[in-house]
């Protein structure tokens, strides 16, 4: 029974098929990382706000990314869309990425611009605090009930 709980008790919060992608663009001066999502089976557009770093340099630079696009028009390409600070509204970049490096990690150089890369990586869940403090808590009432029943005394109810 106790090595049933442990196992369960040690188990990760793990998320299936959740992965952050990192784009880089050096020819643009492009660069954002995602929050942990879904992998991508089909055009897929974040948001600016669940971007957890961004960043536009060169001709972007003074750009603000208002969100992204992962298999842009289903053909792997990838578009950076930007709010304000521009010219322009987006830049669309035909990278030719397979549907399949979305959803298997690694890092992956644009058949067609050297200068694109895509980082696949999983994500890493962490239990929330709260449950660790409930888990803790558990383990101190089982530790003060086994220590009660071994010297006799009355247990409490």
């Amino acid at each position: 029974m106790l090595a049933v709980l442990l196992v369960a008790i040690g188990a990760p919060n793990a998320y299936a098929d959740s992965f952050t992608y990192t784009y880089t663009d050096t020819d643009d001066g492009i660069s954002w990382t995602t929050t942990a999502i879904s992998a991508v089976t089909m055009e897929t557009s974040v948001p600016g706000a669940d971007l957890t770093a961004s960043s536009n340099s060169g001709f972007t630079a003074g750009c603000v990314t208002s969100s992204v696009v992962l298999d842009s028009l289903g053909g792997g390409g990838t578009s950076t869309l930007f709010f304000s600070g521009c010219n322009f509204g987006a830049i669309e970049s035909s990278d030719g990425f397979a549907l399949t490096d979305y959803s298997t990690l690694g890092t992956y150089v644009s058949p067609i611009f050297a200068s694109d890369t895509l980082v696949v990586t999983a994500a890493v869940a962490a239990p929330e605090p709260s449950s660790v403090a409930l888990m803790l808590l558990g383990f101190g009432l089982v530790f003060v009930m086994r220590k009660r029943i071994g010297q006799g005394l009355p247990q409490a109810s």
